[in-house]
């Protein structure tokens, strides 16, 4: 099965025979049957489709991503309600101590992940720097577990202070290429947080779409705000995987990231790292399965924690 990813201006995608064509100035690129389609991941302006090839994705269950940084749609068939009392249930539970419990192991989880990004990314580097961040990180997460009362600002205080001290290190490090100075989350005009965003985007279509399969509501989370055009729930749920599906594969091609206006050659290369990464398989509960398959059951326990069947534990990444 594939993840189509589109980001080139002026393509149009059309149907024909149960295939769906990706067409330039009128000349088939590619044809790819829809059996093998799981999504397709439109992340660039100027693209058009057909109405035939959207009734078609729709009854097949593939979902459609738009997402251009500053604005994100998608299209999906609304067939796919699953069960009203599944959003109930995490209306009910996202405002209470357990929402917060939640919030609190989603961020436990992306901490934890961090620290092993970090690990694994400067294994060949001696720094006594590197002792102390990891120290930090360790305490942070103690001061976090171990925390009896916690809020919303807590939480967000000690993951907020956490991403800093990440970045900070990244740069020194020379982990990211030279023209990273600091995290931009939009409109940035540097290489390194230009390739940040872009993976981040095609995760985040990865998350959106394990809720919907859940039969959660992206838009009603437990630890980013609530407010119109905010799939706050994705977020929340992103945190736990950013550094190893996206970071981690942005400081293996750093040395392709030299020109903020040359980004579009490469692309391909971020896409490509990220999905291979995704259809990797990982150890999980005495099985491997690939990433992919790991969040969609990593949501369905969020699913499962919100109607109180389950328990919630992060996966963290081993290197």
């Amino acid at each position: 099965m594939k993840h189509v990813i589109v980001s080139n201006f002026g393509f149009f995608l059309g149907l024909k025979s149960q295939r769906l064509t990706i067409k330039e100035n009128g000349n088939i690129k590619q044809e790819i049957a829809l059996n093998r389609i799981k999504t397709i991941q439109i992340l660039s302006r100027g693209v058009s489709l057909s109405s035939d090839l959207i009734n078609a994705c729709s009854h097949r269950g593939i979902k459609i991503f738009f997402n251009t940084f500053n604005s994100f749609a998608a299209l999906h068939t609304l067939y796919e309600h699953k069960s009203v009392m599944v959003r109930k249930n995490q209306f009910l539970k996202c405002d209470s101590i357990d929402g917060l419990e939640l919030a609190k192991r989603l961020i436990l989880g992306k901490l934890k992940n961090q620290r092993a990004t970090l690990l694994y990314s400067s294994r060949n580097i001696k720094d006594k720097r590197k002792d102390k961040v990891i120290e930090f990180f360790d305490k942070s997460i103690l001061q976090l577990k171990n925390k009896k009362e916690i809020s919303k600002e807590f939480i967000m205080g000690v993951e907020g202070v956490s991403a800093s001290y990440y970045f900070e290190y990244l740069r020194i490090m020379n982990l990211f290429p030279a023209t990273f100075e600091y995290r931009t989350k939009r409109h940035s005009e540097e290489i390194t947080n230009i390739a940040l965003n872009y993976g981040y985007a095609i995760l985040f279509n990865f998350i959106y779409k394990s809720c919907i399969n859940a039969g959660l509501e992206p838009y009603y989370g437990v630890l980013h705000s609530t407010r119109s055009a905010k799939p706050s729930l994705v977020l929340d749920i992103m945190e736990e995987y950013r550094s190893f599906v996206v970071d981690r594969n942005i400081i293996k091609l750093r040395s392709k990231l030299t020109n903020a206006n040359e980004f579009d050659k490469v692309k391909k290369d971020v896409a490509k790292t990220i999905l291979t990464t995704l259809t990797k398989k990982y150890k999980y509960k005495h099985k491997k399965l690939t990433l992919e398959s790991i969040i969609q059951r990593q949501v369905y326990k969020i699913s499962g924690y919100f109607s109180g069947i389950t328990k919630y534990k992060p996966y963290i990444f081993r290197w």
